[in-house]
């Protein structure tokens, strides 16, 4: 069986001994410091893609709604879809604002030396997935064990 990466249940605290026994975590981010400014630039631009996306998803979800007569539907059917559409709209504004936040976060780590550090195991996270996504948070192992954690259903 394999031992969990975040030890839960009774008695989970670890002791000192067995904290003595643990490898050092690093504290400082295991990426040199022009990978480090590549993938700063890399956040930045997607960053900047992303501002415009919500800008232009909201206008435009907005702007369904402007309560024109010219934009006015004509029949029950045209108002659903029109509703359906801003509801979309401002869904995928609403999840690129999420992904903006975890950009800035990511930006945040570099600032700190903390990027490419798993924050559920202080450990670095493989450069194969900060080339993918820039923004991770954790280790893959800790992201599949976060995701075992989390209840069904919920996102």
């Amino acid at each position: 069986m394999r031992k969990p990466l975040i030890p839960s249940g009774p008695g989970a605290a670890v002791s000192t001994a067995d904290a003595s026994n643990e490898a050092p975590r690093p504290t400082k981010s295991p990426i040199r410091k022009r990978e480090l400014e590549r993938f700063r630039a890399i956040l930045l631009a997607k960053r900047a893609v992303l501002v415009g996306d919500v800008s232009q998803l909201e206008s435009e979800a907005l702007s369904a709604g402007g309560g024109a007569l010219s934009h006015t539907p004509q029949h029950m059917a045209e108002q659903g879809s029109d509703s359906a559409e801003q509801t979309l709209s401002l869904d995928l504004a609403a999840a690129d604002r999420k992904l903006i936040h975890e950009i800035d976060d990511a930006i945040k780590r570099i600032d700190e030396g903390r990027f490419g550090l798993c924050e559920m195991t202080g450990k670095p996270i493989r450069i194969e997935r900060l080339r993918e996504l820039p923004w991770a948070r954790y280790s893959i192992e800790a992201a599949r064990e976060l995701e075992r954690r989390r209840p069904s259903g919920v996102w």
